[in-house]
C-alpha cells in the first residue's frame, strides 16, 4: 500500500508526499520549510521519516524550501546533472551534504520504494518527472511539460495513481494579465500542459491501469478547478469513460488540505 499527499501544488509552490508505514520521500519543496513541516505535521507525518528529497528541476516553486529543510534534516537531495548545477550555482545545495546524481531511467531505491526518473520538457536545465512504485502500487508525478512527450507517457504507463499536470485554460491565458512573452512561454513546447492537452492523455493512461489522477500545478490566474476538472471529464466521456466507474478524478489544491490517499 502505498500513501500519497500532494501537499502544495500550483504556480506559488510545489510538493507531494508519497511513503507507506516504512517511511517516505518528497517530490519537490516548492514552498517554505515551516509551511512543509507544517503540512506533514497535519497528516501525522514527522519529519524525521522522510528519507529523501527529489527534485523535478530548478525554478523556485519546487526548491522554495530546500535549503532550510536540508540543513535541518540532512535529507539526500536527488535530481538531473543539469537541475543540481543550477542549484549549485543559486546556493540551493550550500548545507547539503547528501547530494546524489540521477540519470533518466535510473531506478533509485529508497527504503521500500523504488523511484524512476524520466525526462520531462520544460524550460529549466533538465527537468524530470519521477515515478515511484511500491510493492504493490506505483503512482508519478508529471508536472511542468511543455507538451506530453513520448518519455513522460513510457514513465507514467501503468501507474495506478498519476499526479499531472493540467496548468492553464488557454483562453483565460490568451485574455489574461500575462504580457505577450509570458504567454507564449506558457503556451510553448518547454512551457506547461493546457486543460485540453491534459485531457487527451487521460483515456490512454486509464487503459494502461490507472485509477487515480489529480490534476495538478494548475495557474492561479489562468485556470480554475472547474475548467480544469470539466475538461478532464469530458475527454474521458470521447473515450465512453466515466469518472467514478473507470476512475476517480481529483484536482489537487494549491495550500494542500487534501488527506493523505491510501492505495
Amino acid at each position: 500500500m502505498l500513501r500519497y499527499c500532494s501537499l502544495f501544488s500550483g504556480s506559488s509552490g510545489n510538493c507531494t508526499y508519497v511513503g507507506t508505514a516504512e517511511g517516505g520521500i518528497l517530490l519537490d519543496v516548492g514552498v517554505s520549510a515551516r509551511r512543509i513541516e507544517t503540512a506533514l505535521r497535519q497528516r501525522d507525518i514527522d519529519p524525521k521519516t522522510i528519507r529523501a528529497v527529489f527534485v523535478t528541476h530548478e525554478h523556485s516553486d519546487h526548491v522554495a524550501g530546500l535549503s532550510v529543510l536540508c540543513k535541518h534534516y540532512n535529507w539526500p537531495v536527488l535530481a538531473s546533472e543539469g537541475t543540481l548545477d543550477a542549484l549549485s550555482e543559486g546556493g540551493k545545495l550550500a548545507c547539503s551534504k547528501r547530494v546524489y546524481l540521477m540519470e533518466a531511467g535510473q531506478k533509485i531505491t529508497v527504503g521500500d520504494l523504488q523511484i524512476t526518473a524520466f525526462d520531462s520538457p520544460h524550460d529549466s536545465r533538465h527537468c524530470f518527472g519521477y515515478r515511484v512504485d511500491g510493492a504493490d502500487r506505483s503512482m508519478a508525478v508529471a508536472t511542468d511539460l511543455g507538451y506530453m512527450a513520448d518519455s513522460v507517457r513510457q514513465g507514467i504507463a501503468g501507474c495506478h495513481l498519476v499526479h499531472i499536470e493540467s496548468n492553464h485554460d488557454p483562453e483565460m491565458l490568451r485574455n489574461g494579465p500575462y504580457p505577450y512573452y509570458l504567454q507564449q512561454r506558457i503556451l510553448g513546447q518547454g512551457g506547461h500542459l493546457s486543460n485540453q492537452s491534459c485531457a487527451a492523455e487521460l483515456p490512454a493512461l486509464v487503459e494502461s491501469g490507472a485509477t487515480r489522477i489529480v490534476l495538478a500545478h494548475l495557474s492561479g490566474h489562468n485556470n480554475t478547478p472547474t475548467l480544469a476538472q470539466s475538461c478532464a471529464t469530458q475527454g474521458l466521456a470521447q473515450a465512453n469513460m466515466t469518472v467514478g466507474r473507470d476512475c476517480l478524478l481529483t484536482v489537487a489544491e494549491p495550500e494542500g488540505t487534501q488527506g493523505v490517499t491510501y492505495f
